[in-house]
């Protein structure tokens, strides 16, 4: 899908598909590309001289990069909210003082609505001030925005987690630890993300681009720069609660089996305590089950209660001896 916005004297053109037409003078465009087709692409690189091979390599990049700065080419990784959920993308930018281009390598519901919002936005803005500066600037200011919605659902999935980790509502809870490693390496990739947008901005600032800026620009710029170092340092905040509650977890676990171990020792001391009472009055009857013709108190009358009453004082000595120790 392709859209375009042309600011043709003073005057907003939307639309779609390749009808557009190149600017000239002072007027500018803005070609929109979302999962763009063949057709699509040949002509716009055909029409700006762009390499067509960057449209095709950008969807597999591993992080931000910046292609080349004749036109300014730049591909960066882009975080958001798509049905209360946090995803991700790639987002090629392609600038020129007449010219901007973005293109999007899968449709999404949160940018069709993007490009209509700043479409809106740039209307309000007096003729004069209608740039692509500026237009680059709308769409950073409402990506920042996003960015903070993005911080709060992580924030909420971190307490969340944490929660669960702390106060567990049965005691079959189990923590997905999955679930722990996975935001923590989402944050982490986020302030990469905003760290190499910052640095965009930069290099837009120090003039490595071929777009005019004013000083209005400048502090227009100077706003989002700083709202990226902002938020880098939230995410980076953020990284940090998701490893401390990753050692509050590896601490329960490790005091989970510190206690299941203590709880082992007493059974098997229980269990001890109670095989060496039994065994004494067992080893008694053992001796006297001997078929020997002389065994002491064998023929006596009250032999069988005299034996009886000490397997029974042995026995119960041994037993006060192991509850003394506490092994019974």
């Amino acid at each position: 899908m392709l859209k375009f916005l042309y600011n043709r004297r003073g005057k907003i053109e939307i639309n779609e598909g390749l009808n557009y037409s190149l600017p000239k003078g002072n007027d500018f465009i803005w070609i929109f590309l979302v999962e763009p087709i063949e057709e699509e692409l040949s002509k716009v690189t055909f029409d700006f001289e762009l390499d067509k091979e960057i449209f095709q390599r950008y969807p597999k990049a591993t992080h931000s990069e910046r292609y080349g700065t004749k036109p300014f080419q730049f591909v960066f990784v882009d975080y958001f909210l798509e049905l209360e959920k946090i995803d991700h993308t790639k987002i090629l930018f392609i600038l020129e003082k007449n010219f901007m281009i973005i293109s999007i390598p899968k449709k999404y519901g949160y940018y069709e609505e993007l490009f209509v919002n700043i479409s809106d936005e740039l209307k309000l803005v007096p003729k004069e001030k209608r740039t692509i500066t500026y237009l680059l600037y709308l769409w950073l200011m409402e990506d920042t925005e996003e960015n903070y919605d993005v911080l709060t659902k992580s924030e909420e999935m971190i307490t969340a987690i944490e929660q669960q980790v702390l106060f567990p509502t049965t005691k079959n809870n189990t923590v997905n630890v999955e679930e722990i490693v996975k935001t923590k390496r989402l944050l982490f990739q986020m302030t990469r993300r905003f760290w190499a947008s910052a640095k965009i901005i930069f290099a837009i600032k120090k003039g490595l681009t071929p777009l005019t800026i004013d000083t209005e620009s400048m502090k227009l710029l100077d706003d989002i720069y700083d709202t990226f170092h902002h938020q880098l340092d939230i995410a980076a905040a953020q990284k940090d609660m998701a490893t401390d509650t990753i050692e509050i977890y590896a601490t329960m676990v490790s005091n989970q089996l510190a206690k299941i171990n203590n709880n082992m020792s007493h059974v098997m001391k229980t269990l001890t305590a109670f095989t060496v009472i039994i065994m004494v009055p067992t080893l008694i009857a053992g001796i006297y089950g001997m078929n020997f013709e002389h065994i002491p108190l064998a023929k006596e009358s009250w032999g069988f209660i005299v034996t009886i009453g000490g397997m029974g004082v042995l026995a119960g000595s041994i037993f006060y001896l192991f509850y003394h120790k506490e092994w019974i």
